[in-house]
């Protein structure tokens, strides 16, 4: 027979004092404001770390579409991947050992000499504004004489005596390229990760977003393969031509100018016309007549031609993804802007446009 249990003694509120009183919700709820402003910090101050993992991620994912490739032709996976990931370190290689050296050199005498390129500037700007007085009050109000720059003019002008951090630059490059390495060779753990952290009933759906994501950023990677050397070789040879200092540095920068969709190239544009106007006026207005048409001709016929129909983005989605990752975080931001929208407008498409099971149900 079972021994009676001693009875609990109430107190005041009715509850027995014997048991152990469970955290009340505000607690509970202070426990989870405090984890969430920790993870916000810690990501606010990891955020660099995040934003290069995340352009891993997009170049394994340009260059998973390589090993497919060799895969359909018969190459076994082991030896694709290897092949691929020997011509991405090539790549990189070669671009680090042909194009970089003689770049180096002609920035370090170029560098030095902008402000008084930009003074140059100003001041030829000036003088063809004696028609208009009152614009060149203005330009002399901003330039507080003559012989000074506009406060945003001296900013720059004090890239000259910048100093680039070599060790911060390489440590983020090997991370980069380390993180590169390992998810091409071996994506599977990652997406058996990303497949199990979804519900079963998104899985499929998460899937397909994933799929159509990927085939977006391949697109967007084949068009800036194709299209960016084509803006360099094409800058390079017009500011030759036309005398504009720092020529090589500005036809390399243009290499990358379809990494920022639409807008990459008007950026690009800014320095080499500002210092064009150093030559004379004329020399700046063709080479913004130059930079005009070519990126107005290659970013509405080629590369929307070469990126089809697989990013199916809306212009104005790309270019305020664009702005908005790179008013946030810097040339990092700027480069992951259109990945991300990639990717968002296609979970967006998987998760909210597309009607789920019950919807359909209902409709049929």
């Amino acid at each position: 027979m079972d021994e009676p249990k001693p009875a609990l003694k109430k107190g005041r509120a009715g509850r027995p004092e014997g048991r152990v009183r469970e955290p009340s919700r505000a607690v509970a709820y202070a426990l989870a404001f405090f984890a969430a402003i920790v993870a916000l910090w810690f990501v606010y101050h990891a955020i660099t770390a995040i934003v290069l993992l995340f352009l891993a991620l997009v170049t394994s994912i340009a260059l998973s579409a390589g090993v497919r490739w060799m895969r359909r032709h018969g190459v076994p996976r082991r030896i694709a991947v290897i092949v691929t990931l020997l011509l991405f370190v090539a790549a990189f290689v070669a671009f680090f050992g042909l194009i970089v050296p003689p770049l180096v050199q002609q920035a370090t005498q170029f560098i030095p000499e902008i402000p008084r390129f930009l003074a140059q500037a100003v001041e030829r700007l000036a003088s063809k504004l004696g028609d208009y007085p009152e614009l060149q009050q203005a330009l002399q109000g901003q330039t507080g004489s003559p012989g000074q720059l506009p406060s945003v003019l001296d900013v720059i002008g004090r890239l000259g005596g910048a100093s680039l951090s070599l060790l911060g630059f390489a440590t983020l490059l090997i991370l980069y390229l380390s993180a590169v390495l390992y998810i091409t060779s071996d994506p599977m753990p990652l997406m058996r990760g990303y497949v199990a952290a979804l519900p079963l009933r998104h899985r499929a759906a998460g899937i397909r977003a994933y799929r159509g994501a990927s085939r977006a950023v391949v697109g967007w990677i084949r068009a800036n393969v194709i299209v960016g050397p084509i803006e360099a070789v094409a800058s390079g040879i017009f500011l030759s031509l036309m005398h504009v200092p720092g020529a090589i540095v500005w036809a390399a920068l243009a290499f990358f100018a379809e990494f920022v969709p639409r807008i990459g190239g008007y950026i690009m544009a800014i320095p080499p016309v500002i210092l064009a106007l150093s030559v004379d006026v004329p020399t700046a207005l063709w080479t913004a007549l130059f930079y005009l048409v070519l990126t107005e001709t290659l970013g509405t016929f080629l590369s929307p031609a070469i990126r089809g129909r697989q990013m199916r983005i809306h212009p104005a989605v790309l270019l305020f993804a664009t702005l908005a990752s790179a008013l946030a975080f810097g040339l990092l931001g700027a480069l992951a802007g259109t990945p991300a929208a990639a990717f968002a407008v296609a979970y967006y498409r998987e998760f909210y446009l597309k009607p789920g099971p019950v919807s359909r149900a209902r409709a049929v």
